[in-house]
């Protein structure tokens, strides 16, 4: 049958940089779908009306747009040897791009529990405690947010992050993406 979540791709790149499996689901889908939004807009403390397309008498929330500063929801399925390698979220976009618009933000939505491996790593974490790498295995219910800019706007290296190869077991979750708005000066 035709997938209600949209597109599944088979994701698999050269080198094997990412071997696992997508679909991507629109905010307007289902009402868990929505109402995964406005939590992420509570958790972002950014008016949620961003975060879908907005109607004439809400232009003045972002005049250039009526755009949602999200992506769609990206579901992710994982089998045992899958992983996606060392990699930020941001994207470098061509310099003739005045407003440099990219991911700002990554909230990753853990959906099951994994029985062995898939853990999130940031290999570039560092604080002034531990210098092991940050890993953080995947749960049921447990999600992280990290952003991918520095207040300053440039990226953050740090952000970089991999998914480990699941050993025993599925990984699934969603990666939700926000953008920074695109202000023209």
């Amino acid at each position: 049958g035709e997938s209600t979540t949209g597109s599944n791709t088979e994701s698999r790149t050269r080198g094997g940089t990412r071997t696992s499996r997508n679909s991507w689901i629109k905010r307007d889908q289902d009402v868990v779908v929505d109402s995964i939004h406005r939590r992420a807009a509570d958790l972002l403390q950014i008016d949620e009306a961003f975060f879908r397309h907005r109607a004439q008498n809400e232009s003045m929330l972002l005049p250039e747009s009526s755009f949602p500063i999200t992506e769609r929801l990206q579901l992710v399925h994982y089998d045992v040897g899958q992983q996606y390698t060392a990699h930020h979220d941001f994207i470098i976009p061509p310099l003739k791009d005045q407003g440099q618009a990219s991911r700002f933000a990554t909230l990753l939505l853990y959906l099951n529990d994994v029985e062995e491996g898939g853990e999130t790593s940031f290999p570039r974490f560092l604080n002034g405690k531990k210098s092991e790498i940050l890993q953080v295995k995947p749960e049921r219910g447990l999600a992280i947010l990290f952003y991918n800019q520095l207040l300053d706007g440039n990226y953050d290296e740090r952000s970089q992050h991999a998914a480990k190869p699941v050993i025993k077991g599925e990984k699934w979750l969603t990666n939700f993406w926000v953008w920074d708005p695109h202000y023209k000066n």
